[in-house]
């Protein structure tokens, strides 16, 4: 027993010797990581006055993003050390901003310049909510805007939760982009599926099924490319079904099944 309480004490004496060695070295790392910080302000504010302070920020790629903007998320002071910008602070600042994907910030000596670089978010649909529009990118991310004007015909979106499934349509759409062209909204349904509206002289609405909606797109597609059935009169074409597709013929009140 005696020997087994020894070794229990030699056990803990070991354990609060280590203990107190890792609480001295962190206190010790922290001293001398606010010594290195303090020595490293003193390089920063000696090079600045001797000439290596930014002189100039340099931004490409922003079309929508204003330029004072980026200044203001680059929140640099006067005399900036061009040494001491951290760089990947201010790559995360820029990317804050509402219209930047992604960017890359640099610096260049000699002119002491920051370089930005700024990939912006491209828009691929507009979005009606709650009686506003917003412009929605390629992700399915909303961009909250006040406002937006497209530069060309965009597709045009509505229903609850219809941006976070813009991605999968775009990817099936993309298939076939001849009949893509053609389609001018989208109406996600139930927070289950689409109701494509095609800019054809009746205004058809093809409603696509919940599952497998890819391949129900590529079979009007090739309907539309072998027979042209687009140029029929009619103003919906229903595939929700398995084994017939259902077309409301425009002035009619009778529907015309087809069994696939």
């Amino acid at each position: 027993n005696e020997v087994g309480y020894r070794l229990l004490g030699a056990f803990l004496a070991i354990v609060i010797m280590v203990c107190l060695i890792l609480t001295a070295m962190t206190i010790r790392d922290k001293i001398l990581s606010q010594q290195f910080n303090k020595m490293m302000q003193v390089v920063y504010q000696f090079s600045s006055k001797h000439g290596m302070q930014v002189e100039d920020i340099i931004v490409e790629g922003n079309r929508r993003t204003a330029y004072e903007e980026l200044v203001q998320a680059l929140n640099l002071s006067d005399n900036e050390s061009i040494l001491g910008v951290d760089i990947a602070k201010l790559q995360s600042q820029i990317e804050q901003l509402t219209w930047v994907r992604r960017c890359v910030v640099r610096r260049s000596f000699f002119p002491n310049n920051i370089l930005v670089n700024i990939e912006e978010r491209q828009v691929k649909a507009i979005w009606q909510y709650e009686g506003r529009f917003y412009p929605v990118d390629s992700e399915g991310n909303v961009i909250e805007v006040e406002d937006y004007e497209p530069d060309a015909p965009i597709l045009f979106l509505s229903g609850d939760g219809a941006p976070h499934h813009l991605e999968a349509l775009l990817k099936v759409l993309d298939t076939d982009r001849e009949l893509a062209a053609r389609v001018k909204g989208a109406m996600f349904v139930s927070g289950r599926r689409w109701n494509l509206v095609l800019d054809y002289p009746n205004g058809v609405i093809v409603k696509l099924p919940e599952q497998n909606f890819d391949k129900a797109y590529q079979k009007i597609a090739f309907l539309e490319k072998r027979y042209g059935i687009f140029k029929r009169k009619l103003t919906s074409v229903d595939l929700r079904y398995d084994n017939k597709m259902v077309i409301e013929l425009k002035d009619s009140a009778d529907g015309l099944m087809l069994k696939r």
